[in-house]
């Protein structure tokens, strides 16, 4: 899919390059992963940054062994580095050297300051690029760990971050991959589907030659040891008609198939139904498959009392086999019990979403207009190694495992190239990737249009045309902002790096648009509307020759799309494209935002109120109403905001992006609270945690226990809460620049006095 192979076969494996890696750990005894860990070893360098007792919120215990307990890490590190082994997979970048930095707990748990110190620690450790698989939904930039890995790239060392996994929805992107620079990955579905089971063997005939292997999964019972023939259930035996046995079989099959392994499709009647009819003809070796080719619906059967021995097999499987059981060749198996099996995958053409992009994958563009992700790779169904003590090999799907096959053709590309600059790097991959169509994952329709820019970026990651390409572009993608701030025209330069003059064709694909809301509504929507409405684009030519080492300037020439609902928010995108007279094919991505990111809806009108924290969950409280509540001490933590004990708490929606979002606290009529200006407002102080910043659309609730953020203790009153959240690309300072919103009254009694 992403022609690494290609390069495998060139020679290039990463030798060479360091890829630095922040996850869980990695098993370094893993024999895949080569046994080890230290300088020789294949997982060279690293450390531990959190020890055992970290859970995320207490002090770290740093140690010399980055050992893996939840298994994130083991999967990834694999999927970069693991060598030749049965299950027939390798290593997108085999040859490097990885260096684990240990973030997570076994939980999956850590914190921006320990993630911090694993990108700045594998900086200073010398890794040619940085990987990360880890992430919280955000879509800004300015977060402190977008900064740091920002300033990482900016001294030189790319960063590789999955974009997170909260698709479909447009204005998902993650923190830290929303950071200036960061190489964005996206998720592509395998178009390969890798079902992982205990292994057994076929062969043709009764001999115990060229035995071919596959996998199953055991069922209950599972199979003891056995070598049986297969015997299949055709329609011509069920009263039915069917391949299944969800009714009793006729007169045509055998009386007796004890001796035989039953081939069977599961179909919606029941894996227990389809025994006990075919215990009517004493079958007790029963192989299941399913009747449809989605590996998701294999699973570990039931069986009746008198079955000896079950299992499934993926209908890839069972079709081969019956192909060769109607043509008359008899088909034996050999099925060891499963606990002294080896195991065995198997690799089957996916379903009809194999190679479109996951409906998992998050959407950008970030809350800035800025184009995310900016690549993708196949993050859906990998294979790749695991702890050996969970069974040391696991399929999953993410961009966490879509974002170490970018790191991998990062280190391919440096090896082969030689180059190792960030910015560069990111522009051979963008412009040499290859779009796929649209696949609109909610509705369940397959679109002829390729799918949107700020679903796919670039496209998928062409490894092979990226260490070949002569061509470079001064620019690895366009944004061209929201209507508040719409770029009109912009530029990019050729740079003709072949031996010859090379003619380009400038041309121009549009891909379809998104909106961020449904009309009328004001949260984002997973079911929102897409369109063919385009951006125009025209080009100062559209055909320009360029001299072999020489460059040319194109100015581009943008008009809005016209007949999009800008209350909507509908994000547009496309592709400048040039076809080059030496065959090579170039993309520049681009996207814009026809609406105004300022005018989003920010504080949810229906979600922004003062409740019982001993009540109905988001149900706001009458205006004025009363708590009386435990006399505070100053240092106590706030109570939870579904704490038993009734305590007034703040319940905030927010609908977009929102850069600040205050919660100040205001007294009323004659409470005889002390109160300093704040934009322009008397405020007695902040509800707990608040302001926040960089926020993407989101719930938040918490208790207040009358200690202000400030550590002030209110006095008893009359109070509300003054929501103003800063609105995008507002300016913090100006207090028109917030949309502000005033919950309901409520009053703070003590039930008694201070101590």
């Amino acid at each position: 899919m992403t022609q690494v192979d290609k390069l495998h076969a060139e020679g290039y494996t990463g030798k060479g390059m360091r890829i630095g890696i922040v996850d869980s750990g990695v098993d370094y005894n893993h024999p895949v992963l080569g046994g080890c860990f230290g300088p020789g070893c294949i997982i060279s360098y690293g450390m531990d940054l959190i020890g055992d007792a970290f859970n995320g919120t207490n002090t770290p215990m740093p140690g010399p062994y980055p050992m893996d307990c939840l298994g994130h890490g083991t999967h990834v590190s694999g999927i970069i580095a693991a060598q030749k082994n049965p299950l027939g997979f390798i290593g997108a970048a085999y040859g490097a050297t990885i260096g684990m930095y240990k973030a997570l707990d076994c939980a999956g748990s850590s914190s921006n300051d320990v993630l911090m110190a694993g990108f700045n620690q594998a900086y200073e450790d010398g890794s040619d690029v940085i990987s990360l698989s880890v992430g919280t939904i955000s879509g800004w930039k300015e977060d402190p760990l977008a900064i740091t890995v920002s300033r990482i790239i900016d001294a030189g060392v790319p960063c590789v971050i999955a974009n997170g996994n909260n698709g479909p929805m447009v204005f998902t992107a993650a923190t830290p991959a929303a950071g200036k620079g960061v190489m964005n990955v996206g998720s592509i579905e395998n178009i390969m589907t890798p079902l992982l089971g205990t292994e057994g063997f076929t062969s043709l005939g009764s001999s115990s030659d060229n035995l071919t292997s596959f996998p199953w999964i055991p069922g209950t019972p599972a199979f003891p040891n056995i070598t049986l023939p297969f015997w299949i259930v055709t329609p011509n035996v069920t009263t039915d008609g069917t391949w299944s046995a969800c009714s009793p079989l006729n007169d045509n099959a055998p009386a007796d198939l004890s001796d035989k392994i039953v081939l069977v499709e599961l179909d919606d009647c029941g894996d227990p139904t389809i025994t006990d009819n075919l215990s009517k003809n004493n079958a007790t070796y029963i192989m299941f498959y399913n009747s449809d080719d989605d590996l998701d619906n294999i699973y570990s059967v039931s069986t009746s009392p008198s079955t000896l021995g079950a299992g499934m097999v993926a209908l890839q499987q069972a079709a081969e086999w019956r192909d060769l059981l109607g043509n008359g060749t008899e088909v034996f198996a050999t099925l060891i019990e499963p606990q002294s099996a080896s195991l065995a995958a198997g690799y089957y053409p996916s379903d009809a979403t194999g190679g479109y992009v996951d409906d998992f994958s998050s959407w950008g563009p970030t809350w800035e207009a800025d184009l995310d992700p900016h690549i993708s790779t196949p993050g859906g169904s990998i294979l790749s190694t695991y702890p050996l003590n969970q069974g040391g090999y696991y399929v999953d799907s993410g961009t966490s495992m879509a974002a170490p096959i970018m790191a991998s053709i990062y280190a391919l590309i440096m090896q082969a190239r030689s180059i190792k600059d960030p910015k560069s790097l990111m522009g051979l991959v963008s412009s040499t990737a290859k779009q796929t169509k649209y696949y609109d994952s909610y509705q369940g329709t397959f679109y002829d249009d390729l799918a949107p820019v700020a679903q796919q970026g670039a496209g998928l990651a062409q490894a092979y045309d990226a260490v070949h390409a002569t061509t470079s572009l001064s620019v690895s993608s366009f944004s061209f902002n929201d209507t508040d701030h719409f770029v009109n025209s912009t530029e990019f330069t050729i740079k003709n790096g072949a031996k010859q003059a090379v003619t380009y064709s400038i041309g121009h694909t549009p891909t379809r648009s998104r909106d961020t809301y449904k009309t009328g509504q004001s949260n984002p929507s997973r079911s929102s509307n897409s369109s063919d409405i385009a951006a125009t684009l025209a080009f100062s030519a559209t055909k320009i020759t360029v001299p072999a080492g020489r460059s040319a300037k194109v100015t581009v020439k943008v008009t809005l799309p016209q007949g999009l609902t800008a209350a909507n928010l509908p994000v547009y995108g496309g592709y400048i494209t040039l076809d080059g007279s030496t065959g090579e094919h170039l993309v520049i991505p681009y996207l814009g935002v026809a609406g105004s990111l300022a005018n989003a809806q920010s504080i949810d009108p229906n979600y922004s109120f003062i409740y019982h924290t001993s009540g109905r969950f988001a149900q706001s409280a009458p205006d004025n109403d009363t708590w009386t509540i435990p006399h505070p001490t100053l240092g106590a933590s706030q109570p939870s905001s579904s704490s038993s004990v009734d305590y007034p708490a703040l319940g905030i929606e927010s609908d977009s992006g929102v850069p600040i979002l205050r919660a100040d606290i205001i007294p009323l009529g004659s409470t005889p609270a002390k109160t300093t200006k704040v934009l322009g407002v008397d405020v007695a102080g902040s509800f707990h945690g608040y302001p926040v910043q960089w926020l993407n659309t989101n719930i938040n609730q918490v208790a207040f226990n009358g200690i202000t953020q400030e550590g002030t203790i209110l006095p008893e009153g009359n109070y509300a809460v003054l929501l103003r959240a800063l609105k995008i690309f507002g300016n913090a300072s100006n207090p028109d620049d917030y949309v502000t919103k005033q919950t309901q009254s409520f009053n703070i009694k003590y039930a008694s006095t201070a101590a």
